[in-house]
């Protein structure tokens, strides 16, 4: 598994984020990169209703931010260089880190420990789920492929690439369009509120 991802990794980055630590003024267009700010934007757009939106967004950035992010601050830090990162060099935490946070058993169990402290789960940890499926979905076996059955199996789902200028264009054209919505209905419920 640690092969495969490095293979994988060699290729190029996976998220604009960890790009802005390891590349000096990489383009975060780049068709081989994982793009973290859709995340975000999704987790944002799924869960508005609710009153913590926010905590929505980080916990749809959670699987990227607790591995390449990691990684990314860890170069950062132990004065790592910059550009495309030796393949040799990647640390096997960091592909630990990856299956972990990739993983929807992970997810799952961590939200089941919680229904049971709290005896209720907060509707904004589905956005962690929620962004393993998007992977899961648009991860192909060749890159990164997303370890969502971890640790009870290593089998991936053969998932389309996200890496190709048409998705970015519909995603980003999808995001635009529910955001303009989401938009739209603050302002009519705000002006209702005013009535």
């Amino acid at each position: 598994m640690v092969t495969r991802c490095r293979k994988a990794f060699s290729d190029s980055l996976t998220s604009p984020t960890i790009s802005i630590a390891l590349y000096s003024g990489g383009n975060l267009w780049n068709k081989k990169r994982m793009d973290y700010v859709s995340h975000g934007l999704w987790s944002y757009i799924f869960f508005h209703r609710i009153k913590t939106p926010l905590l929505a967004v980080c916990f749809g950035l959670l699987p990227d931010t607790a591995s390449w992010v990691i990684y990314g601050l860890y170069r950062v830090f132990t004065g790592g260089p910059y550009g495309k990162p030796i393949l040799g060099q990647i640390p096997d935490w960091t592909y630990t880190l990856y299956d972990i946070s990739h993983s929807l058993v992970v997810a799952i169990t961590v939200i089941l420990i919680v229904l049971v402290i709290l005896r209720r789960v907060p509707i904004y940890m589905f956005a962690w789920p929620i962004a393993i499926v998007m992977d899961l979905l648009t991860h192909r076996r060749e890159f990164l492929p997303t370890p969502f059955l971890w640790p009870i199996s290593d089998w991936k789902f053969p998932g389309i690439s996200w890496g190709t200028w048409q998705f970015m264009l519909i995603n980003y054209t999808l995001i635009a369009i529910a955001m303009a919505l989401i938009i739209v209905y603050k302002r009519r419920k705000k002006n209702r509120t005013k009535i």
